[in-house]
């Protein structure tokens, strides 16, 4: 949330993405398909399983995980 209040995220695997400005453009540049972001998805579970989600994401194993609902 704090993204939204003009914060920016720096040092971090992505830059210094700012969230205020830049959000808008990068969920442009996915609906155009510039962005592909399935690739940063390594996991997809049913929402009953969001235990082994967190379980995966916080061993390591996991990048995103995706929970279907």
């Amino acid at each position: 949330m704090e993204l939204f209040d003009g914060r920016s995220i720096i040092g971090t695997t992505f830059g210094d993405f700012k969230g205020k400005s830049q959000l808008h453009e990068l969920a442009r540049a996915c609906t155009n398909g510039d962005v592909n972001l399935d690739e940063f998805i390594t996991h997809e579970l049913p929402f009953e399983k969001i235990n082994e989600a967190f379980k995966l994401l916080s061993d390591g194993k996991a990048l995103r995980c995706l929970l279907h609902i």
